[in-house]
């Protein structure tokens, strides 16, 4: 459905990432309607962002009922620490499903936020968005459902690298064995949303242009730790070649522990 004003955005999340797209968009000339799951988190964006709205997006609920009119859709919704780890895969496996075939049936560009976290690769080499996937890590399985379901509504998929930025400082200390840690800045995700939102039906990585060195040869985690992490380096190309750059890139030299 077209609109006779600014085009509007949907933001489903509007955390870490998701504010950072919203406040992109908004100087894009988008009219930005973030949704989060607490009123605490849609009060603290309204001065910024009127239309912010508290709704569950996870339930079909408000894909029958609440869900704003739109022509485009962004969907970064990240995991609370405060929930069950089933809400991570109800967010992925039904939200993020449900919100891909709204948008197919109006027939809205979606972007769907995921993770370089899904390629099973732990032996150090590079990978690309035709890579294999993890096939037997439920989190893993959960966000390629999402994928698929993103990529048969036409829209495009963003693998993100870790996020740091703002006020996420990265740690500079040698934690743990020996790998490659692949991160990108939250401001250089939130600027390829646009490019993803302008080219359907695309898998696109969302990293640095080279990973960076983490660990000690004979590193161990601590016992108990669970690190979803595995040892990979991650290729752009395939944004680098839309016309993205990193631009907020920051040295490990002027980094501080977190």
């Amino acid at each position: 459905m077209a609109s006779s004003g600014p085009l509007r955005l949907t933001v489903i999340g509007a955390g870490f990432l998701g504010r950072v797209v919203a406040e992109e968009a908004q100087r894009g000339g988008w009219q930005v309607w973030p949704v989060v799951r607490s009123q605490e988190s849609a009060g603290s964006l309204q001065p910024d962002f009127p239309n912010a709205v508290a709704a569950d997006a996870v339930l079909p609920e408000f894909w029958d009922r609440q869900a704003p009119a739109c022509e485009g859709m962004v969907w970064s919704m990240a995991p609370s620490r405060a929930r069950p780890e089933d809400d991570f895969l109800a967010m992925h496996r039904q939200g993020a499903v449900r919100a891909a075939r709204w948008a197919r049936l109006r027939r809205i560009p979606y972007v769907y936020i995921s993770s370089t976290s899904v390629y099973a690769e732990d032996g150090g080499a590079w990978v690309d968005e035709e890579a294999p996937v993890a096939t037997k890590e439920a989190r893993s399985q959960a966000m390629v459902e999402a994928e698929q379901a993103c990529r048969e509504a036409g829209g495009s998929v963003l693998r993100c690298a870790g996020l740091y930025g703002r006020a996420r400082v990265l740690k500079t200390d040698d934690e743990g064995p020996e790998r490659w840690l692949n991160l990108i800045h939250v401001e250089d995700a939130a600027r390829a949303v646009a490019i993803a939102l302008r080219n359907p039906g695309l898998v696109l990585n969302v990293c640095e242009n080279e990973p960076r060195r983490r660990g000690r040869p004979d590193g161990q985690w601590p016992e108990g730790m669970r690190r979803a992490r595995r040892n990979k380096r991650v290729s752009n190309a395939r944004l680098r070649a839309l016309g993205w750059r990193t631009m907020a890139v920051i040295p490990d030299e002027n980094l501080k522990p977190a």
